[in-house]
C-alpha cells in the first residue's frame, strides 16, 4: 500500500517553532496528527485501544445519563464528586481540595510547569522522554540538566549520577515520567523513596508524570504521592493511556492546597472548565470495581501483546532490536541499518501504510517507539506488516549502498 499526501505543505512547520523563537513544535504530536487519519496500521498510539459506549455501559451497568442531565458548564477544578473519587484511588492523606481536574494529563503539564517554572530556574528532567514537558522548560527559559536513561543500560536511570546531580546543583525541581514513556522502564519504589529523599535535603520539587500507572505488566508501581510529603510533592495523571478512555480528556494535578489554587488561577485562562458530560463519566469509571476493570483490561491487552512481539521478534533481529518494556503500552525498537529514523519511519508509512513514531521526537536517534495497545487478535498481523515493511526498506537502503 502506498499513501500519496501532499506531505510537503504539511509538513513545513516539522523542527521549527510556533508562536516565538523559544517555543518549539511538539514534533511527536506533530507527527502523529498529519498521519494518524491515513495510516492502515496503527501502532503510533501508547495507550491501550480506546474502549466503545456500549463497552463502558457493560462496566457500569446503568444507563451513563439520564434524560435530564444537563450539558451546561461544569465545575471549573472539576466537580467534588470526581475530585472526592480520584483522592480514594490513592493511599495517601489527599482530599478533594489536593486536586485539580484538567483537559487530560497534558494541560495537567503545562499548568504544573507554568505554575512552578521560571526564566533561569535549574532543573533535572529525566529523557528520553515525552518531549511536552522539556519544550515547556525551554519556552520558560529553565536551564535544564538531562538525566539520560541508556541503551546501554537498559535504560534504566541511573541513580547514582542522578543523585549526584541532586547533591551538587540543588535543582528547584526534578521532572520523572514514572513509568516511562517512551522505553516502558519504571522506578521501583526503593528508587523512588531515594530520589525523594536526596530531593528533600535540598528542598528540591519532586514532579511524576504517572499517566502510565496502571500499565506494569507485572507487579505494581506505588504514586508518588503515596511514597512523599506534599510539601515538595506534585503528580500528574489522566484516563488516557492506562484506561483506554483518551476521548474524555480528563486528566488531574495532586498538590499541596495553595499550589493547587495557583494551578487553578492559570487554568482560568486555558480550558476553564473540563466537560460536564466527561466528568460525570470519569466519576463513574474512577469508582471500585469499575476502576479495577479498566485497568485489568488494559493489563491483559499488554500482557498479551508482550507475547506475540516476543514470538514474532526473533525472526527480525536482522532489521531491529527489541528493547522489552516492563509497563506502557510500547516498546523501544533499534534499527540494525541506519540511525535516520525519521527517514526510515517516514518510509514505513507513505509505502506501506504502517504509522510508528520515530526517535528523533524523543531526541533518541537511530529508534522508533512501537505501540502495544491494540487488541491481541490483530496485533500479530499488525507487528508481521511493520517487520516485513522495515525488511524491504532495509535491503533497498543498503543495497544502493554497494
Amino acid at each position: 500500500m502506498i499513501i500519496v499526501l501532499n506531505l510537503k505543505a504539511l509538513l513545513s512547520t516539522e523542527g521549527r517553532t510556533l508562536v516565538d523563537e523559544s517555543l518549539p513544535v511538539f514534533e511527536l504530536e506533530r507527527w502523529q496528527s498529519l498521519r494518524e487519519n491515513y495510516a492502515r496500521i496503527l501502532l503510533s498510539e501508547s495507550g491501550v485501544e480506546p474502549l466503545t459506549i456500549a463497552e463502558i455501559n457493560e462496566l457500569i451497568g446503568e444507563p451513563l445519563f439520564e434524560d435530564d442531565f444537563r450539558i451546561s458548564y461544569g465545575w471549573t477544578k472539576g466537580s467534588p464528586e470526581l475530585r472526592k473519587t480520584i483522592s480514594e484511588m490513592y493511599r495517601a492523606d489527599i482530599n478533594e481540595e489536593n486536586i485539580l481536574v484538567t483537559n487530560g494529563s497534558s494541560e495537567a503539564n503545562l499548568l504544573t510547569v507554568l505554575s512552578t517554572i521560571k526564566k533561569g530556574d535549574l532543573v533535572i528532567a529525566e529523557m528520553p522522554n515525552y518531549m511536552q514537558i522539556y519544550n515547556l522548560l525551554k519556552w520558560k527559559g529553565a536551564k535544564i540538566i538531562e538525566a539520560w536513561r541508556k541503551p546501554e543500560e537498559n535504560f534504566r536511570l541511573n541513580l547514582n549520577r542522578l543523585i549526584n546531580n541532586i547533591r551538587r546543583l540543588k535543582p528547584k525541581a526534578i521532572f520523572i515520567t514514572n513509568p516511562n514513556n517512551p522505553t516502558g522502564v519504571f522506578l521501583s519504589n526503593n528508587e523512588v523513596n531515594e530520589i525523594y529523599d536526596e530531593a528533600s535535603k535540598v528542598k528540591s520539587i519532586i514532579i511524576f508524570d504517572e499517566v502510565y500507572r496502571g500499565l506494569e505488566h507485572e507487579g505494581r508501581v506505588d504514586s508518588l504521592i503515596e511514597i512523599g510529603d506534599m510539601k515538595n510533592v506534585i503528580v500528574t495523571s489522566g484516563l488516557s493511556k492506562a484506561y483506554g478512555l483518551p476521548g474524555l480528556r480528563i486528566g488531574w494535578i495532586i498538590a499541596e492546597e495553595n499550589l493547587i489554587m495557583k494551578m487553578w488561577s492559570i487554568k482560568d485562562y486555558t480550558s476553564i472548565a473540563p466537560s460536564r458530560l466527561s466528568d460525570s463519566l470519569a466519576t463513574r469509571c474512577l469508582r471500585g470495581n469499575v476502576r479495577n476493570k479498566l485497568l485489568e483490561r488494559g493489563r491483559g491487552i499488554v500482557r498479551r501483546n508482550k507475547e506475540i512481539l516476543g514470538k514474532i521478534a526473533n525472526d527480525y533481529k536482522d532489521v531491529m532490536k527489541v528493547y522489552y518494556p516492563l509497563a506502557g503500552a510500547y516498546f523501544i525498537g533499534k534499527f540494525t541499518w541506519s540511525n535516520n529514523s525519521n527517514q526510515i519511519c517516514e518510509r514505513l508509512f507513505k509505502e506501506y501504510g504502517v504509522l510508528i513514531c520515530p526517535g528523533e521526537t524523543f531526541k533518541l536517534k537511530g529508534f522508533a517507539r512501537i505501540g502495544m495497545g491494540q487488541f491481541p487478535e490483530k496485533y500479530e498481523n499488525s507487528l508481521k506488516a511493520m517487520f516485513n515493511g522495515l525488511k524491504e526498506i532495509k535491503k533497498e537502503e543498503t543495497n544502493c549502498l554497494i
